[in-house]
């Protein structure tokens, strides 16, 4: 029997190779995207056009179509937000969607926040206070986009007064991201690092390698917020130690490269959440390296 899983933004560019690999895992697939056009429509085993994903509309459309499904997987932070603010709502689609607590989204997905909780704790993060070459990010966005990069004092001034908006150190060095998952009790179940070798909002070049120093940091960081189900961590190392970037509370975008790798944390999961036997990787190709590309298919 097919394990039956929603996964949203399935017109995203990086969808066709995720769905078509979980479907060879035995998985059935039905997508949503706020966007009709794409893909997915071929490649799901059913796709509905979502709502916008702040919307109160989309609360009611994902309650209806989890109806279809056992397990609900969402990728877009709006979705994540809304939903745990509303979810007690919705006792159905509360038993399906695989979703960390209200507290862990709010803060993970608004950077001052997010920076503001840690910044007393043992994790070691950027400076806010720094005169050097700054970063400078929204306070609620994702990928890289709109980000600045400078060490013009003005510039630098002026955004750290806007709320809308954080800004630290640029930090340099090797940057990771980490697919895990976690247990319904919040502790890691397994944890994959993988260097960040090229990227263009996503990952585009990424290898697998083994580092317990991060996974230990991940531990560490968890008994500080409880996390469940895929949640993707971003760290860069250099000669100073390890520098946390970001969390965010669900799939990374470069899941596919760890599934390639022999670690699938949708199957893992889904095992979790229908309290089935977890099945833990037989073998992980460590120093892999995985190439993302693009192709074009007209419609």
């Amino acid at each position: 029997m097919k394990k039956k899983i929603l996964l949203s933004a399935a017109n995203g560019p990086i969808m066709k190779s995720l769905i078509m690999q979980l479907k060879k895992n035995n998985f059935y697939i039905v997508g949503i995207d706020t966007n009709k056009i794409g893909l997915a429509s071929k490649f799901c085993d059913e796709f509905y056009q979502s709502p916008s994903g702040s919307s109160k509309d989309f609360l009611n459309f994902v309650s209806k179509i989890a109806k279809k499904v056992e397990c609900v997987f969402l990728y877009v932070d709006e979705e994540l937000d809304n939903l745990s603010k509303n979810i007690t709502n919705f006792p159905s689609l509360q038993k399906k969607i695989i979703l960390s607590p209200r507290e862990t989204i709010q803060i993970c997905n608004n950077k001052n926040d997010f920076n503001y909780f840690f910044k007393n704790k043992n994790i070691k993060l950027p400076s806010i206070r720094f005169r050097g070459m700054n970063i400078i990010k929204p306070a609620i966005g994702r990928g890289a986009k709109n980000i600045l990069i400078t060490d013009e004092r003005n510039v630098i001034k002026m955004f750290k007064e806007n709320p809308k908006y954080l800004t630290q150190k640029y930090i340099v060095g090797m940057e990771f991201t980490v697919d895990c998952v976690f247990d319904k009790k919040g502790d890691l179940v397994f944890g994959l690092p993988r260097k960040r070798i090229l990227s263009q909002n996503v990952s585009i070049v990424g290898k697998v390698v083994k580092h317990k120093k991060i996974l230990s940091e991940i531990k560490k960081i968890s008994s500080y917020l409880k996390f469940y189900g895929p949640i993707n961590f971003q760290f860069i190392e250099n000669k100073k130690g390890l520098w946390l970037i970001e969390i965010n509370p669900r799939l990374s975008g470069s899941v596919i490269f760890s599934i390639k790798s022999g670690f699938n944390p949708i199957e893992m999961s889904y095992q979790i959440h229908q309290n089935k036997k977890i099945t833990f990787p037989k073998k992980i190709n460590y120093k892999e390296t995985h190439i993302r590309f693009w192709e074009s298919v007209s419609q």
